[in-house]
C-alpha cells in the first residue's frame, strides 16, 4: 500500500508542469483573447495605471492598494494618490471608483501616526511639476486627473486645512503644465476660495 502511494506521488510530480513568465503571458493573453480576464492584481494596476484596470479591482479596489502603498511614506502615497488621479474619467462608474480610492488613500495616511504632511504636499507638487526638485523625477503628464480629485478631496473632514494655502499659492503661479487644464484648475482655486 506504501508503494503504491509513493507511486502515485511520483507520478502527480511527472504531471506538475512549471510555467515561465514568458509562457503566463501568453496563456493570459489568449484568455484575454477568447474573453476570459484574469483577475488584475493591484501592483498590476500601480506598475500600469488604467481606468479598466482600477475598475477591475472591483469594490475591495482601496483595500487592495492601501495593502501595496506604506501609509507612513509620503511620497509612496503621493505616487499611488496620482496613479489613482490620473485614470479619472467622467463616466459615472470610472469617476466613483477614482474619487472613493482616492478618499480612502488619503483618509487613511492622514491618520497614519508620524506622517508627514510637509512632505507630502512638497512631494505632490514635484510630482505635479509645479515645483523643481533636485533629484530626477518622473512628472505627471497630464493633471486633469489630479487636479478634479484634489477639488474632491480637500472639501472631506480629513483634509488637512494647513495644506491649502501651500496648494493654492503654486496653482496661482503661471506653469505650461496648466496649459491643457485650466478648467480643472480654476475650478480647485474657486473650490478652495470658498472653504
Amino acid at each position: 500500500e506504501e508503494e503504491e502511494e509513493e507511486e502515485e506521488a511520483r507520478e502527480e510530480e511527472r504531471e506538475q508542469v512549471t510555467v515561465s513568465p514568458v509562457a503566463l503571458q501568453i496563456i493570459e493573453s489568449s484568455m484575454i483573447t477568447i474573453g476570459i480576464t484574469p483577475e488584475p492584481e493591484a501592483a498590476t494596476f500601480l506598475a500600469f495605471p488604467s481606468p479598466d484596470k482600477l475598475l477591475k479591482l472591483g469594490p475591495k479596489r482601496s483595500h487592495l492598494l492601501l495593502q501595496q502603498t506604506d501609509l507612513s511614506n509620503a511620497e509612496k502615497v503621493v505616487q499611488t494618490f496620482l496613479k489613482v488621479s490620473a485614470v479619472y474619467k467622467e463616466d459615472q462608474e470610472t469617476k466613483i471608483a477614482v474619487l472613493e480610492t482616492a478618499d480612502e488613500l488619503l483618509q487613511k495616511a492622514f491618520k497614519t501616526p508620524g506622517f508627514q504632511l510637509d512632505l507630502f504636499i512638497t512631494t505632490l507638487l514635484v510630482y505635479m511639476g509645479l515645483l523643481k526638485s533636485e533629484e530626477k523625477i518622473k512628472v505627471i503628464s497630464n493633471l486633469i486627473g489630479p487636479l478634479t480629485v484634489l477639488k474632491q478631496v480637500i472639501q472631506q473632514n480629513y483634509f488637512p486645512r494647513s495644506i491649502i494655502p501651500i496648494l493654492s499659492a503654486f496653482l496661482n503661479k503661471q506653469n505650461r503644465a496648466f496649459d491643457s487644464c485650466q478648467n480643472a484648475k480654476c475650478n480647485l482655486l474657486e473650490t478652495m476660495a470658498n472653504l
